[in-house]
């Protein structure tokens, strides 16, 4: 006799609220209870007794301990890219979420990093997204990647939009400019970069290293990229 999936989702962050959401979407949404750390562990085991499956939308450093309050015989899945733990499997999202939802046409697109399974579907009941399945041993790498890809240009971003404020560029102007060189770059791919790298004009690049000769972060930087990707 199968018994029919049912959750606990564990934690009350933007992760939980988007996969409550998410949970919903599906044809036939699973039957889902909530756990925050503002209830006691007496409730989350009890919770836990009647789930098929936990899981755990909280920061990795709170996981370990999460598992060593479920019964056994659980799923048990959590959310982080970077962590390996043996007591529960993982399902890492390839997404960055917002605090607000999505549109929900987004949330069939995400791609998921498996670990620790040999597929989505036990995990995750009911979800039909594409997924990739990782060893322990890729894990670090695939973070490692997501980190560089997901937030190194976000951080560019935010330190050279606030210089080019001060030469009275407007917010807005930025923000189109990196909009669509973000949409290029998902049209074209490498060939849409342009710019003195490409073209290895090194009469521009030597000009441009000096011009931030006030700025030590980004000169850094700078010269990193003319090092490591000039042609």
């Amino acid at each position: 006799m199968h018994t029919k999936p049912s959750v606990l989702l564990v934690g009350s962050g933007r992760l939980a609220k988007h996969l409550k959401f998410w949970n919903s979407l599906n044809g036939h949404p699973l039957p889902l209870v909530e756990w925050s750390r503002t209830q006691s562990q007496e409730i989350f085991r009890s919770l836990a007794i009647e789930a098929t499956h936990i899981w755990l939308a909280v920061s990795d450093s709170a996981i370990a301990s999460l598992c060593e309050l479920v019964p056994p015989g659980k799923t048990v899945v959590h959310f982080s890219g970077a962590l390996n733990i043996a007591a529960a499997a993982c399902a890492h999202p390839l997404m960055s979420f917002p605090l607000d939802l999505l549109e929900r046409n987004i949330y069939h697109q995400i791609h998921f990093a498996v670990s620790g399974a040999n597929n989505l579907q036990s995990l995750l009941p009911g979800f039909a997204n594409t997924f990739s399945v990782l060893s322990a041993e890729q894990k670090s790498r695939y973070h490692a990647l997501c980190v560089v890809a997901g937030n190194f240009p976000q951080l560019l971003w935010s330190h050279t939009q606030q210089q080019l404020q001060d030469l009275s560029i407007p917010a807005a102007a930025t923000d189109l400019y990196i909009r669509q060189v973000t949409e290029n770059f998902i049209a074209q791919g490498e060939s849409a970069v342009t710019g003195p790298l490409v073209r290895n004009d090194i009469a521009t690049l030597k000009n441009n290293l000096e011009s931030l000769g006030t700025d030590p972060v980004l000169q850094n930087i700078y010269s990193a990229f003319v090092r490591e990707f000039s042609v």
